[in-house]
């Protein structure tokens, strides 16, 4: 098949990194995937094997199967020649969500609860394509391979980006500076990068009296190494559609406290994740004072969350999308 896919960027994003990973699944499997964005300039944190190509050449020639999950970029969209349009629903609320289920589009959703809220708003048929996992990153450190720890620390890993209140990131940084009140050895370390269309610095906006370190622009290749530093991963997203941190904390071996929000496939509350119903620092705080206290948990946790997680590999989830796209 001849696939194609619109993105406005190839900068360090999620849902950039679902398109280069899909793409590269595809190619894998014998198709041909075409990028299209503004430029077609090649992205240079991941490694690509698709094509790369301009808005401009958007009419130069037809493909089998079109993705977009952009509002942004519909325009763009609509000039593509494919015999088979999907909008990839990634987040709910967009004030354009309606124009689009109008459209004369086949659709995809992200995660169980984005492609059932869907279907409940707007009758529609959203077909399930949840996010996944690349195991080559995002896997548990050997024993050698990790830091001697000298330390009683207990770490809480969370992802930075705190000006986006939709990830919830002040909800964690209350729920540890409560936790320190009678846990004092315990640590925040953060993450995030500064590429993306806002530019914006997170680290001067954190203030806490908790003890924090925050990586800035790893790149792929310490991610495991990043996850390994931590004993546990907090989440209190909002609005997620797939939270691609929860699932990497998982395929890492990191035991994770999280809202539903983004995480409803694979975080089964109790069984591989311990979920606060809301996005609440005295729920995300309870949950993370079970890990600190109960050891045997924390494994356990681990152990499942990354079994659940190894289900969702890109690569499974090509092979979905093949079966889908060959029905059209």
């Amino acid at each position: 098949m001849d696939i194609a896919a619109l993105l406005p960027h190839v900068e360090v994003f999620g849902g950039v990194r679902r398109y280069i990973e899909l793409g590269n699944a595809f190619v894998r499997r014998g198709h041909r995937f075409t990028l299209f964005t503004p430029m077609g300039i090649a992205p240079d944190w991941l490694a690509f094997s698709g094509i790369m190509r301009p808005f401009a050449d958007l009419e130069n020639e037809t493909f089998d199967i079109g993705l977009c999950s952009e509002y942004s970029i519909l325009e763009g969209f609509d000039k593509l020649r494919a015999r088979q349009k999907f909008f990839y629903f990634v987040m709910e609320g967009h004030r354009r969500e309606r124009e689009v289920v109008r459209r004369d589009f086949r659709f995809l959703g992200n995660s169980e609860g984005i492609a059932r809220r869907m279907e409940k708003r707007y009758g529609i048929v959203c077909h399930r394509a949840p996010g996944g996992i690349n195991p080559v990153i995002f896997h548990p450190l050997a024993p050698e391979e990790r830091e001697p720890r000298t330390d009683d620390e207990f770490r809480v890993l969370c992802y930075g980006r705190i000006y986006k209140r939709r990830k919830g990131v002040d909800v964690v940084i209350r729920a540890v500076e409560g936790l320190s009140r009678t846990r004092p050895n315990v640590r925040l370390i953060l993450f995030d990068s500064l590429v993306g269309e806002d530019r914006i610095d997170p680290r001067p906006l954190v203030r806490t009296r908790v003890p924090v370190e925050f990586h800035m622009g790893l790149p792929q290749d310490r991610m495991a190494w990043l996850y390994a530093r931590a004993d546990a991963f907090a989440a209190a997203e909002r609005r997620a559609g797939w939270s691609n941190t929860v699932a990497e904390a998982m395929a890492c071996g990191l035991p994770v406290v999280c809202t539903p929000s983004g995480t409803r496939d694979f975080a089964l509350p109790g069984w591989t994740a311990l979920v606060a119903p809301l996005p609440s620092a005295f729920l995300i705080r309870r949950g993370l004072r079970r890990l600190m206290d109960e050891e045997t948990l924390r494994r356990r946790l681990a152990e499942a969350g990354r079994a659940r997680i190894m289900e969702f590999t890109w690569d499974f989830l090509a092979g979905r999308l093949e079966g889908l796209f060959g029905r059209t």
